[in-house]
């Protein structure tokens, strides 16, 4: 006979992400159909910060895809086999996204630096209009992404507002090119420009690669100071020591805390009044919702003699 098994969790390890969803439903078909352009554009020109840009433009669609995933998963309840639910993959698809762009960065600079060397003609009429498309097309996404973040933090969404941030940089960079080359007949600018907006892009890349780095690392959140949250705890009555303390994140806005709390003798009788006063201290001055504590006696549990000459 099955046996159903219902794994209550008091912190729900989920999800529901509407707004950013939508987002990036919009953002994706945008992105879809203005790379096409570009790219068909970039051959026709000739133009390197048009294909650089088509290039990274592909990366947004990957980007945004895998984004579409990961908050798919990330609204599915917690099983037997992952407990903490599938949030951890927003950031893992954040992580792949910085990679993407640090990639598609270096590879730019490249031929940037190949381009300065063997300088090509460009079309500049054929670049400023596509350009000029593609300056509207990302004005509009930034503002799209920008709004649906005030209303929901998603790390992804974050992560997409980088790439369309470089994007747009791009867009402004070959009209400015385009500008200087008409007045100057230097077609080395168009490489030039190529290689400064490649640079942007490699920092936010860097940016969001380190942050899921730190997630996936279970590094203490930027918010959190270990020290001010230990002593709070010890600050309660009947706590004389906290140990074994683990603080990290699922993903982003998701914290975890995990610690031991030596009780003295005097509470140790009725330790659930001293240990839910921790855990309310926690949520209210921390907002630490996802918290265990075990709950540890020098005598009872047999601390190690160092450990206990130390309280005598």
């Amino acid at each position: 006979m099955d046996r159903k098994t219902n794994y209550f969790h008091h912190v729900d390890h989920r999800k529901f992400q509407n707004s950013s969803k939508y987002t990036l439903w919009t953002s994706l078909i945008i992105t879809i159909i203005f790379t096409i352009i570009e790219f068909v554009g970039g051959i026709v020109a000739n133009s390197l910060a048009l294909l650089s840009d088509s290039f990274h433009m592909l990366s947004d669609v990957l980007a945004l895809g895998l984004s579409m995933v990961a908050i798919y998963f990330a609204s599915k309840a917690p099983t037997q086999k992952y407990t903490f639910g599938f949030l951890r993959l927003e950031i893992i698809a954040a992580f792949l996204n910085g990679l993407a762009l640090m990639v598609i960065s270096l590879w730019i600079l490249y031929e940037g630096i190949v381009r300065i060397i063997h300088p090509q003609q460009v079309e500049s009429g054929l670049m400023v209009f596509i350009a000029s498309i593609g300056l509207i097309v990302n004005i509009i996404l930034t503002l799209i992404l920008v709004r649906s973040l005030k209303k929901e933090d998603n790390v992804n969404i974050q992560s997409a507002l980088w790439h369309f941030m470089g994007d747009l940089l791009n867009s402004v960079g070959v009209i400015v090119a385009v500008i200087l080359i008409h007045f100057t007949g230097w077609y080395i600018i168009d490489p030039v420009i190529s290689i400064i907006i490649s640079l942007i892009i490699l920092n936010g890349g860097f940016k969001i690669t380190k942050n899921a780095w730190k997630v996936l690392m279970e590094s203490v959140p930027d918010e959190f100071q270990t020290d001010a949250i230990i002593d709070d705890m010890k600050s309660v009555e009947g706590v004389i020591d906290v140990h074994e303390f683990h603080l990290w994140s699922i993903t982003t806005n998701h914290s975890s805390l995990s610690a031991h709390v030596v009780l003295s003798d005097k509470y140790i009788q009725s330790p659930y009044a001293t240990i839910n006063k921790v855990s309310e201290l926690l949520r209210n001055k921390h907002g630490l919702e996802h918290v265990t504590l075990q709950i540890e006696n020098i005598d009872l549990n047999h601390l190690n003699e160092a450990y206990f000459k130390q309280y005598q």
